[in-house]
């Protein structure tokens, strides 16, 4: 696999590489490290993880283009290192690199497409430069073997790109992981000194301007019988701390790792997700707060767009803004107080999450893919099976 950030560890891209181990296949994930702060090499969840160093720094705009010619040759010198059947590339910027990694081995090669790539960058970089990103992906990406997508709007537009062989991976979490006893959800209000008869609301992600997260907490200042809990870091991250000084119903936990979202998610009431819905990403978004909420069991307040305003409305597992004005945002928040109401969200959420939209699921989808895309592993695995039989 190839990564464009250092595996700290990125969620999906863990998840998928986990699940492969522990279906029988050996990863090595070769990530850049643009600031080097982690080891070299580093063993996580039998995953092998092999890292690049090149300076960098994240939202550099098209000044990027000018470093990553000597990313992906750093990138493909250490993969060279290690024998594979699969190049696996993890968004547009590994991409280049990944086709000539399979062309070199003769290998087949996976472009995992976690968003709309040149639609993200729209603002940070000149418009024929967008243009220019979106037609080289659509012209490499048709070489990929398979194509990997977050969600079936992603992957309509891919095929409506020319890709062929594509499947959806999404970004949903394991049940079990989310699906903690009152006694965790007690703790963890214990310690955060929530009440537990009080609404509670979570936003633990990034602390972009796009993601509202000042109307949020201008909402929540006025409502001083309702908790919000915010993780993350980010522009908006002074505006929290700020509020969190004057508020004694707001609080800011900083940097969450992976391994406590779980506990946050569990504790809450509603999970509150923002976004720029103009963004050229909008129309894809099926984040990973939507997800962990309905494994969890627990409802969402956010906007009607991309997939999770459609899961959210198809399956009335949360509450739709009309916008993210303050007004709007205490009128979703005001109408999650009646304790009818939000058991029935928190019920419809529980059930979204158990039938459609969980790992398990996901995993399949993946490890089905691999399959077709490498038979002769299955044909190998069989044979051994008969060999160990007979004798």
């Amino acid at each position: 696999m190839l990564l464009s950030n250092c595996f700290d560890p990125d969620p999906r891209v863990h998840n998928e590489a986990r699940a492969l181990v522990e279906h029988g296949y050996g990863v090595d994930i070769v990530a850049w490290d643009r600031e080097q702060l982690r080891p070299e090499y580093e063993l996580v969840d039998g995953i092998q993880v092999r890292r690049v160093f090149v300076p960098s720094s994240h939202g550099r705009g098209w000044t990027q283009m000018l470093i990553m010619p000597l990313v992906f040759l750093r990138m493909i010198k250490k993969a060279m290192r290690v024998k594979f059947d699969v190049v696996h590339c993890h968004d547009f910027d590994t991409l280049p690199a990944g086709l000539l990694l399979g062309w070199m081995r003769h290998k087949p090669v996976v472009y995992d497409s976690h968003e709309d790539y040149s639609g993200m960058l729209r603002g940070s970089i000149p418009a024929w430069l967008e243009r220019f990103i979106r037609w080289t992906e659509t012209r490499l990406a048709r070489r990929a073997d398979l194509l990997v997508t977050v969600g079936e709007t992603l992957r309509s537009d891919f095929e409506k790109r020319g890709c062929r062989n594509t499947c959806v991976v999404g970004n949903w979490k394991a049940l079990n992981a989310f699906r903690l006893g009152s006694d965790v959800r007690a703790q963890v209000r214990k310690d955060l000194g929530v009440p537990g008869d009080k609404l509670m609301v979570a936003y633990i992600s990034n602390l972009g301007r796009e993601r509202h997260v000042e109307e949020l907490l201008q909402a929540v200042a006025q409502r001083p019988d309702i908790y919000l809990v915010v993780g993350g870091t980010g522009p908006s991250a002074a505006a929290v701390e700020e509020h969190t000084r004057k508020y004694s119903n707001i609080l800011y936990l900083g940097f969450v790792e992976q391994s406590d979202l779980p506990g946050y998610t569990a504790a809450c009431d509603l999970v509150y997700y923002g976004y720029d819905v103009n963004s050229p990403n909008a129309r894809y978004s099926a984040p990973n707060k939507l997800f962990e909420a309905l494994a969890a069991g627990r409802p969402l307040l956010t906007a009607n767009f991309g997939e999770i305003g459609a899961i959210v409305s198809q399956h009335n597992c949360g509450i739709i803004l009309r916008d993210y004005s303050v007004e709007e945002i205490l009128r979703g928040l005001d109408a999650c107080r009646d304790v009818q109401l939000l058991k029935q969200l928190k019920a419809a959420s529980a059930a979204t999450g158990a039938g459609d939209y969980n790992w398990e699921a996901a995993e399949q989808v993946l490890l089905s893919a691999y399959k077709k895309l490498m038979p002769h592993r299955e044909a190998e695995h069989s044979d051994h099976t008969r060999e160990a039989v007979a004798q």
